[in-house]
């Protein structure tokens, strides 16, 4: 009988031992493996539902986006009525592509490393897209069309309900636009793929654009407002200026009238000119010194050199406090205009009847109120003083009663503040806030972010109406070949051109010289320096000084003698520090006779 081999008995387990294992095995095979091939399977329908979802808020966002052109190309045709049918094709584009963006699936996709931060990416331009079309487009698009400033015959004031609309909607947008920009660059490019690197970078772009003009149209929606009284009563002095006696800002602001406003009311309380001040009596106000030292002390004791200095706030606080120390009346708003800018609004209201008879309009009103009319009243006084007052009653008048296109009177103004023809300051700080980063507000910027910007004005000194007859012309070369130490030469050509069959009323021609002196001031960019000041050619005499550092910039001041058809050029150069300027700009007092730029790039060797 043969024994049974033992050797490998113990090696093989029994029935008992080995059901553990199998049933394992039978766990592996039964249930793991198909249930990691369904989740296989399953990714890859979430996966191909994911790129199909893309696929659908890209063409979604394409769709918008064409809408937006569309939109923009009506608003600048003015076809108001084609407004909110673009806007309902813009909604639904926007919602449908914001749609996927918002399921589970997609945030889930987000979380995936390489890939995540272009789902992301594109969920935030979806949004963004989305509810600029909800809160801002739509209801825009709506008021747009029915926009308008209507009066109550039994009242005579202005329906402020429309005003009221397009501010909060205006407010809305810069609130919105503000946030969606900081999101957007908050995105990584350097981790999304090409297409959605450029749609990131398009988006960012129109925000940026977007919130550059924001600022200008909620300036101008709260301008519009204080002169109307949207807040309830307010004092408002409007200064006309003249350009004829040039100051930094335009001119000396001559004749003034007193406004009272409330919730679209308003009444004309009182007409004055600037000999109703003393004269030679300074008023109390801190003003710096570096003003006081370049405007000397004309500045503060005559009213008509308030707008000396090329800072409208620091104008608008000399006139208030003459009116305060004078009149006892502490003005809310100050604003200022000259006859350029109402040339420009009587291309859009058309002619102004005076109370004579005479008409003003776009082509003549700067020539009949700062030259004509001292010919007519060659002594100035209170027939010149009426005549002036009686101008501006009538275009005021005519601008109030609204009877014309709105929008065409929207860029007229917008045209008029950016010539630097137009400005306001609210004694609220809430107002005036709203005019940051406007040229309404009448100020030079701060820094050289977005544009490096150069001052060139020029104040009359000869006690005359004489520079309807000044030339100017002004020339900037930037060097920015050394960018640690980059200059900006500035020089400006100065010459009077009087006929000589020409006659001039002393008014106009100074009883007080024998020639014409011009006072001009040169300011640099913000935190620069002075290297230089030079005068190639002094005309009959040329003096320079002081040079001071003024509105966080150095300024250099030149008074030139001139006779008729000589020439003066002086020039001043400015060099930076170490850091980003933005594309040179030149600001200028408005001229009758518009100073002519020409900017120069120096050529690096």
């Amino acid at each position: 009988m043969t024994e049974p081999d033992l050797s490998g008995a113990e090696e093989r387990p029994s029935a008992d031992e080995g059901a553990p294992k199998r049933r394992r095995r039978w766990i592996v095979h039964v249930i793991v493996w198909p249930l990691l091939a369904l989740v296989l399977i399953g990714g890859g329908f979430a996966a191909w539902s994911l790129y199909d979802d893309a696929m659908s808020v890209r063409a979604d966002l394409e769709d918008a986006s064409t809408s937006v052109g569309e939109f923009q190309t009506a608003a600048t045709e003015r076809r108001l009525a084609d407004l909110p049918a673009i806007a309902r094709e813009l909604e639904t584009s926007a919602q449908s592509a914001v749609e996927p963006t918002a399921q589970p699936l997609w945030r889930m996709g987000e979380a995936i490393p390489v890939v995540g931060e272009n789902f992301r990416a594109v969920r935030i331009i979806a949004e963004g897209v989305n509810d600029i079309s909800t809160e801002v487009v739509t209801p825009a698009s709506t008021l747009a069309g029915s926009f308008a400033l209507t009066r109550d015959p039994a009242t005579g004031g202005f329906d402020l309900a429309p005003l009221r609309q397009a501010t909060e909607i205006s407010t809305t947008a810069q609130e919105l636009i503000t946030d969606l920009h900081d999101e957007v660059q908050s995105i990584d490019t350097s981790a999304t793929v090409g297409q959605v690197s450029d749609a990131v970078n398009r988006f960012d772009d129109m925000l940026g654009t977007a919130e550059d003009a924001i600022p200008q149209l909620n300036g101008a929606l709260a301008g519009v407002g204080a002169l109307l009284g949207i807040d309830g009563p307010k004092t408002v002095v409007l200064a006309f200026l003249n350009n004829a006696e040039a100051a930094a800002l335009g001119g000396g602001p001559a004749a003034q009238t007193l406004l009272r406003v409330d919730n679209g009311t308003i009444d004309i309380a009182e007409q004055v000119s600037s000999s109703d001040f003393p004269i030679g009596v300074p008023i109390d106000l801190a003003v710096d010194d570096s003003a006081k030292q370049l405007y000397d002390s004309i500045f503060l004791d005559n009213l008509n050199a308030a707008t000396s200095r090329p800072d409208f706030p620091t104008a608008a606080a000399i006139i208030s406090a003459n009116w305060q120390r004078t009149k006892g009346i502490t003005p809310d708003v100050v604003a200022s205009v000259d006859p350029i800018a109402l040339s420009r609004l009587l291309q859009v209201t058309g002619p102004v009847t005076m109370p004579d008879g005479e008409q003003l309009t776009s082509e003549n009103v700067v020539s009949k109120l700062l030259n004509e009319a001292y010919f007519r009243y060659p002594e100035g006084g209170k027939e010149s003083d009426a005549y002036f007052a009686g101008a501006a009653s009538a275009v005021f008048a005519r601008i109030m009663s609204a009877d014309y296109d709105i929008w065409a009177m929207a860029d007229a103004v917008i045209d008029a503040a950016n010539h630097g023809s137009l400005m306001m300051w609210s004694a609220d700080p809430a107002t005036q806030e709203l005019f940051d980063g406007t040229r309404l507000q009448g100020v030079l910027p701060k820094t050289n972010e977005g544009a490096t910007v150069l001052g060139v004005y020029y104040r009359d000194r000869s006690s005359s109406k004489i520079d309807y007859y000044l030339r100017t012309e002004a020339t900037v070369t930037t060097n920015m070949c050394n960018p640690d130490a980059p200059t900006w030469t500035v020089e400006t050509r100065l010459r009077f051109d009087i006929p000589g069959n020409v006659e001039l009323p002393a008014y106009v021609d100074s009883s007080f010289y024998d020639h014409y002196i011009t006072e001009v001031f040169l300011y640099g960019p913000a935190g620069a320096s002075t290297v230089s000041v030079e005068v190639p050619e002094p005309g009959r005499e040329t003096t320079t000084g002081p040079s001071v550092v003024d509105l966080g910039r150095p300024a250099e001041k030149f008074t030139v003698h001139l006779d008729n058809g000589q020439t003066a050029l002086v020039r001043a150069t400015f060099q930076g520090v170490p850091g980003d300027y933005g594309p040179t700009e030149v600001r200028a007092t408005p001229m009758i006779n518009t100073t002519n730029v020409t900017l120069n790039e120096a050529t690096c060797g």
